[in-house]
């Protein structure tokens, strides 16, 4: 972690996105595992603040497409969830997602919420690439790692939150907006609830079969949707509305 000194000002200044990478490198050789990412989620949105490999980013990408993975499930839950061997344990329980994390390098898999008084607002998500279980020590270092982002994810990008508000609810002009990962997602959920009359649950959900049916990142479909590349049609039928596109 960044080490600051001078007066009391700087003892007490807001982490930066540089410190929260730090803690989630230090975390990673600090409990053994192979590789770590921070989210910040609400209802409908989820933006990645960091994550330390490949690995990471596609576990964090492969869980907002398909909505199923330990981190949804420690969010929505408020627990930690602990996957200790993915190819056994998870495909019954995430069956859209479980094979391609396995595929994509995670064998182990061990998300911690972070909290803002009684709100959880993001999760803290370890992988390994071997089996194996998150020994209590360990998952005592973790846990301690996911409360202190989530005390510098307050302070330095939302410090006007109010109770019962998520990170994801923070104003575009605050520090956040500059580090968002999925710029068009809100606005294509937007755009898709008008084409088809539905709301935006649905909306994020059409979008979302659009991404894991085509094998590509939801943004990019967001993406070629505000660019009207791409159109949800209330004529299309349910299994192919979100994946045949018509240009506007």
């Amino acid at each position: 972690m960044t080490t600051r000194s001078g007066g009391d000002d700087d003892a007490h200044a807001p982490l930066s996105i540089t410190d929260i990478a730090d803690l989630c490198r230090s975390v990673v050789q600090l409990v053994e595992v192979d590789g770590a990412a921070i989210t910040v989620m609400s209802g409908t949105t989820r933006e990645l603040v960091y994550a330390t490999d490949a690995v990471s980013q596609y576990l964090d990408e492969l869980q907002f497409t398909t909505g199923q993975g330990p981190c949804v499930d420690a969010f929505h839950r408020g627990r930690t969830v602990f996957v200790a061997d993915l190819d056994s344990e998870a495909e019954e329980h995430w069956p859209g997602f479980a094979a391609d994390a396995s595929d994509g390098g995670a064998a182990a898999l061990f998300a911690f919420p972070l909290r803002g008084g009684n709100t959880v607002f993001g999760v803290l998500e370890l992988y390994r690439a071997s089996v194996g279980e998150l020994s209590d020590e360990f998952a005592a270092v973790a846990q301690l790692t996911a409360d202190a982002a989530a005390i510098s994810l307050l302070e330095a990008f939302a410090p006007g939150l109010g109770a019962g508000q998520s990170l994801g609810d923070a104003s575009d002009d605050s520090p956040l907006g500059d580090h968002r990962t999925r710029p068009y997602v809100n606005l294509a959920v937007g755009m898709i609830t008008v084409q088809m009359r539905v709301s935006p649950t649905e909306a994020l959900a059409r979008l979302r079969a659009a991404a894991y049916s085509a094998r590509r990142p939801v943004d990019d479909i967001a993406r070629e949707v505000v660019e009207r590349k791409v159109r949800f049609s209330t004529d299309d039928t349910a299994s192919d509305s979100t994946t045949k596109g018509q240009p506007s």
